[in-house]
Order: C-alpha cells, then sequence, then structure tokens
C-alpha cells in the first residue's frame, strides 16, 4: 500500500479490518494470549502439528501458536496489506520456517483434504459471506483425528438496532445479533461435535483507556508518510471505530470451542461431564 497517495477519501471508504492492516494494529483473537494459550493446551499442539489459522489479519495468533508449541502454521486472508505486516512480524521475529502467510478464501481454501491437525478461525466465521460453506471447507482440510477451534462472539445483553447497524457499516458486514445456543448449534448440527466449551465476557473499558490506546497506535512512524488531510481522516475514522467496539464488546462474551469431527459410527457420548 503506498500511504503518499492514499486520500481522505479512500480512508472513509475503509472497512474496519483495512483501516487495521493500514495502522498495523496487532489485531487479537478474542480473549488474546490467553485464548491462544488454551487452544494450544486443548488440541494438544507441538512440533510437527500443522495448523491452519484462518482470517489472519495481522498474524498475531499464527505467531503465538507457533511461539507457544513450536508447531507449523499458515495464516490466511484476502487482505493483502494485513498479510504483508504478518509476514514481516515472522521474520522479525525468525520463526518465518514454521509460520507463513498467504492470500486464501475460507470458503473455497486453496489446500488439499485433511491437511491439518488443528484449524483455527477464531471469531472470523461471522464475518464470511457464506459461513455454512465455509465450515464445510474447514471439515474437508481437517484431518480426522483433527480439531477445529472456534472462537465465536455473541451478545450476552440485547444490543440496541443503531448498535448493531452502527457496527455492520464499520465491518462492511450486515449482521443480526447472535447468541451463544446460535454458535453452538451452528458448529454442532452436523459436521462436528464439542470437545471443550468455555465461556467468556469482555470487561468494560473507559473511553479515556481506549482513546489512550488509540493515541499510540496512531503516532506510529509510518503513518507520517500520509498526507495531512489522509492523516486527520483517519485519526477521526479509527477513534469513532475504537469507541463503538468499547461500546459493542461491553454486550457481548465470547466462548473457546474446541470441536471434533463428527463420527457416526460411535454413539453419542451419553454421561457427560460438566467443569467444577
Amino acid at each position: 500500500m503506498n500511504l503518499q497517495k492514499l486520500t481522505s477519501a479512500d480512508i472513509k471508504k475503509m472497512s474496519y479490518n483495512e483501516i487495521i492492516g493500514l495502522v498495523r494494529e496487532t489485531n487479537r483473537t478474542p480473549g488474546g494470549s490467553k485464548s491462544v494459550a488454551y487452544i494450544t493446551q486443548f488440541c494438544g499442539l507441538k512440533k510437527g502439528k500443522k495448523v491452519l489459522d484462518i482470517g489472519t489479519s495481522t498474524g498475531i495468533t499464527a505467531l503465538e501458536l507457533g511461539q507457544f508449541a513450536g508447531c507449523d502454521v499458515i495464516g490466511i486472508d484476502i487482505n493483502e496489506t494485513s498479510l504483508a505486516e504478518a509476514t514481516q512480524r515472522a521474520k522479525d521475529l525468525k520463526i518465518n520456517n514454521i509460520v507463513k502467510f498467504q492470500k486464501d478464501d475460507a470458503m473455497n481454501l486453496s489446500f488439499p483434504d485433511k491437511s491439518f491437525d488443528v484449524i483455527f478461525c477464531g471469531n472470523v466465521t461471522s464475518l464470511l459471506a457464506d459461513r455454512n460453506k465455509a465450515l464445510k471447507e474447514y471439515n474437508r482440510v481437517l484431518k480426522d483425528t483433527g480439531f477445529l477451534a472456534a472462537i465465536p462472539m455473541y451478545y450476552i445483553k440485547r444490543p440496541s438496532r443503531k448498535l448493531v447497524s452502527d457496527v455492520s457499516a464499520a465491518i462492511q458486514v450486515n449482521i443480526k445479533p447472535q447468541y451463544k445456543e446460535d454458535w453452538v448449534t451452528f458448529f454442532t448440527k452436523d459436521l462436528f461435535e464439542p470437545f471443550v466449551i468455555k465461556d467468556f465476557k469482555f470487561d468494560k473499558l473507559s473511553k479515556k483507556k481506549v482513546d489512550d490506546f488509540c493515541n499510540i497506535i496512531l503516532a506510529r512512524p509510518h503513518l507520517k508518510k500520509l498526507s495531512s488531510d489522509a492523516k486527520k481522516t483517519l485519526d477521526v475514522v479509527y477513534r469513532e471505530y475504537m469507541q463503538l467496539f468499547r461500546i459493542n464488546l461491553a454486550h457481548m462474551g465470547f466462548s473457546i470451542l474446541v470441536l471434533k469431527k463428527a463420527n457416526k459410527n460411535i454413539d453419542p457420548e451419553l454421561f457427560t461431564s460438566t467443569e467444577v
């Protein structure tokens, strides 16, 4: 991306995901490093295991999976700017031999059948145009003994129509409020069955804390290449997005779902148990 050629109008047209690539934000999965550590543990990740990170953005989850477990990771995304940043981060950390990035479509994956031990899709499935097609693709490229790790976000407090509309505009995806039971049903209705489910809720943050974070991101040296008008627009747009998400996430929680392929030759588990 040639920052010097970006105009104020270009930035106004960008979705939040495109803005992430521009400012090089570390775009974490829900729960951040803690969630990645849980996934590493629950899926038994170690050296030699192969992982596909769907919707990797600027690559933090793929990089942490490689660092925590020493496994081979391929992170995919459709945003080339984000992928370039992710690739550079892998080089800087000197783990680009095991963590690699490429452009690919979650709904039409380029990999052969049964290529991966773990598919990590975070919350990205909620943003896809055809999530059912994506789920079939996850199943296709996952080994029979592999795990699908998802971290869907959902409302635990009913949002207003305006809030849903504003978030839809920010991410340029028409969303409708989803709840935990919606996501559990989606992931387990046919191709997969639950292995681990852990529930969390987002902490409420002050406006100042979010604004302080924005100050750090927007002060990054590479953004000085933007024209004065483009930089002013970016400052306004990025802060508006982040304050919107602060309000939205105060209504939300998420679950770490580790799922395994459904096996119709094995009877379903009758005497289930709950963590105490």
